[in-house]
């Protein structure tokens, strides 16, 4: 039985051997993979600080460009607003304009119109006839 015990404890000091020797590039591997992270870490770290920095300059102007846009859509409105009453009244000063002269007026405006074409054309005639003769 001594033997059998021995031969265990010799099995398992060769595999904790063994063990050890494929733990040890495992563990560098890992050291090696750690260096790796912690440099990608920090470059990330000082990359990404300015973007950052950036990122919120242009969040700060955005904003400021939407209330600018926020203020001048306000302006738009009122002068919107603005148009649509002096257009209002236009329209009823025009309604006014008729309505006290448009009765008179009109028919004496066609009349008129009437006596300046008739006088046009015969006076366009009368040259005519002269140059002929």
């Amino acid at each position: 039985m001594e033997a059998l015990a021995a031969a265990a404890l010799v099995v398992l000091a060769v595999v904790s051997v063994v063990w050890t020797a494929l733990l040890i590039p495992v563990l560098l591997e890992f050291k090696r993979a750690s260096w790796r992270l912690q440099e990608f870490i920090r470059t990330l770290e000082l990359d990404l600080r300015p973007v950052l920095q950036e990122a919120r300059e242009g969040i700060r102007e955005m904003t400021k460009a939407a209330q600018g846009v926020a203020d001048s859509t306000a302006r738009l409105r009122g002068a919107m607003a603005a148009m649509e009453e002096a257009g209002e009244n236009l329209r009823v000063t025009t309604g006014a304009i008729r309505a006290v002269f448009g009765s008179r007026l009109i028919p004496v405006a066609s009349v008129l119109a009437g006596v300046r074409a008739g006088v046009k054309t015969l006076w366009k005639r009368y040259r005519q006839r002269r140059e002929r003769s």
